[in-house]
């Protein structure tokens, strides 16, 4: 598919066409990412568990996808994330590619983010909504959202995009969610009513186990990687709190000259990179913080087994996929108590009040000097993430579909 993907006419037919272009190289750097996560792995199972009539794979004509997908089920988009800008590009994806879609008339489109559906969008649409922080917390972003910062076309635009995304998700027949808080911040924050509202859990991947790898010491000699290091992995945006992480660090770096804090995920590409820039020079063992940048699937699981914690510092989550990423592979993890963490952790995490990141020290010295504690930990969290399945995401996925099709022709759901 590096060449580029073969035009093909959208078929017609009952099918609902599931949104996959997060796997596509450059599509708002969702590839890599949780959203690219999402809809690679769930795409995967939509194609094991559903016939090829049923579940079509909606992406952009001409641009490579990271992961292979059937072309028999593919349906080419005109390209809509082309423009000079993001924010054009943004406006693009609600007049082109609802224009579109008027044309093709698909039986239902499943958008995989609450960023990528037209806000006015002329079919059924059901729509997966990964966390609501830009509306519960747009303060956190409202200044950082675009080049400009803190320029009031900037807050504008960040406005305006986050309006547009409320009717997208007011329009949607079926809202789905990763996690039961989502739900609630749905209902609270934009008034969803919560029969349209599905809650169906992410999950770590396959790839992930706690079993060590023949090639992890390579994989993570390749990548630099100390002996002993903490992880975090995702980007460094307002609710991440990463300049409050690398605080922590550095007080526990003080008496423990072999400890490094390693971070994954585009941290240098975020909106709070400036900030996060700022507390490493600040650190005084910021010669041990290392930047890894987006790894590639397969070098993901050795760094997480060769971790000796997952450490987070958020705020706000819609999920935690990272967090069920570490327990699969027997990784304890340290996090700030937000509300989707506590719920996806069970009592297999270490836990700490979401309003007090400072203590997170306390708990990685409790952690770092037991083994027997650290033990525990990765166990009940290896437990704990197999009650997660992607094989169930998609099972519940379609039952969604189903209904949606079932109340348009009256039939029992």
């Amino acid at each position: 598919m590096s060449e580029g993907l073969r035009e093909r006419h959208p078929g017609e037919g009952p099918a609902v066409w599931f949104d996959s272009r997060g796997l596509q190289r450059g599509f708002k750097e969702h590839a890599g990412r949780g959203i690219g996560t999402y809809v690679a792995a769930l795409a995967a199972e939509l194609e094991a568990q559903s016939a090829k009539d049923r579940v079509k794979f909606l992406v952009e004509g001409g641009v490579e996808l990271v992961k292979p997908l059937p072309e028999a089920r593919l349906v080419l988009a005109p390209r809509v994330f082309s423009g000079p800008t993001r924010f054009e590009t943004y406006l693009r994806q609600h007049v082109v590619l609802a224009a579109w879609l008027a044309i093709a008339r698909p039986a239902a489109v499943h958008f995989a983010a609450q960023t990528d559906a037209p806000a006015f969008a002329p079919v059924r649409t059901i729509l997966t909504v990964h966390d609501v922080v830009l509306h519960r917390h747009g303060d956190w972003y409202a200044k950082s959202a675009a080049p400009g910062g803190a320029s009031a076309l900037a807050e504008l635009r960040f406005r305006s995009m986050r309006r547009l995304e409320r009717f997208a998700i007011a329009r949607a027949e079926r809202v789905i969610v990763p996690s039961r808080v989502t739900a609630d911040e749905l209902v609270a924050t934009l008034a969803v009513p919560r029969a349209r509202i599905a809650v169906i859990p992410e999950a770590a991947g396959s790839r992930f186990g706690p079993t060590p790898g023949a090639t992890d010491a390579a994989i993570r000699a390749r990548l630099g990687l100390p002996a002993r290091y903490l992880l975090h992995t995702g980007g460094a945006d307002a609710r991440k709190r990463l300049p409050e992480l690398i605080a922590v660090f550095d007080e526990l770096a003080r008496d423990d000259r072999e400890l490094a804090l390693v971070l994954v995920g585009p941290v240098a590409a975020s909106s709070g990179w400036a900030a996060v820039a700022a507390a490493i020079d600040r650190a005084r063992a910021h010669d041990r913080i290392r930047l890894a940048g987006v790894l590639d699937d397969h070098d993901l699981p050795a760094v997480y087994r060769g971790a000796r914690a997952l450490v987070l510092a958020t705020r706000h989550e819609g999920f935690g996929l990272p967090v069920i990423e570490a327990f699969a592979c027997g990784t304890p993890v340290v996090a700030t108590a937000a509300l989707a963490v506590t719920e996806v952790a069970g009592d297999a995490a270490l836990l700490v009040p979401v309003d007090e990141p400072q203590a997170l020290a306390g708990a990685l010295r409790e952690l770092l000097a037991s083994r027997s504690r650290a033990d525990e930990l990765a166990a009940r969290g290896v437990a704990r993430a197999a009650q997660f399945r992607w094989s169930i995401a998609a099972a519940e996925t379609l039952a969604v579909y189903d209904g949606v099709f079932a109340r348009s022709t009256g039939a029992p759901t």
